[in-house]
């Protein structure tokens, strides 16, 4: 479960960003989730250097997994009329799909192909569009934009514990 201060950091926008700035953003979190992970082996990405976190691999597959339902509510949010978004419980994900199993290479094709998907989608939206609405059974009512902001942000609060663990296998 998701802190309340994490869930506001998550949801706030001051609205300086332009669309175009947020989806550059949006673009180029796939070439920096790539470079976290570049040339380390598949032992390294295995490895769980720090006691009680997660290995880089569950960490990337977490991402993607991530990837897909954020991708689904926003390609939802622009095609349907205030869709209604349920909320995920990501706790019994790594066990349960057994991420230390899974292949790097193809969770990485995979997270960029969702947000490449998206991309194009959103490139094509007129202003308005990115007011259009759905309704989060555990946030309420959020925006195309705040989901926009809440998959960066995501992404941008995980990089780091990506870097911390590969600091710590040296």
């Amino acid at each position: 479960m998701s802190s309340p201060a994490y869930l506001a950091h998550m949801q706030s926008d001051d609205g300086s960003l332009s669309a175009a700035d947020l989806i550059a953003t949006y673009e180029e979190q796939i070439d920096l989730l790539r470079a976290a992970v570049s040339g380390l082996t598949t032992e390294q990405l295995r490895a769980r250097p720090i006691a009680g976190k997660w290995s880089t691999l569950e960490v990337v597959c977490h991402l993607t997994d991530c990837e897909l339902y954020f991708s689904e509510r926003m390609i939802r949010t622009i095609a349907l009329e205030r869709p209604l978004l349920i909320s995920v419980d990501e706790g019994p994900y790594p066990e349960r799909l057994n991420y230390q199993s899974l292949d790097i290479n193809e969770q990485l094709e995979l997270f960029t192909a969702l947000r490449r998907h998206v991309a194009r989608s959103l490139k094509a939206q007129p202003v308005e569009g990115w007011q259009r609405s759905a309704v989060h059974s555990g946030l309420g009512l959020v925006t195309l934009r705040k989901l926009v902001l809440y998959a960066i942000r995501h992404i941008s609060h995980h990089l780091p514990f990506i870097a911390e663990k590969r600091a710590a296998l040296k």
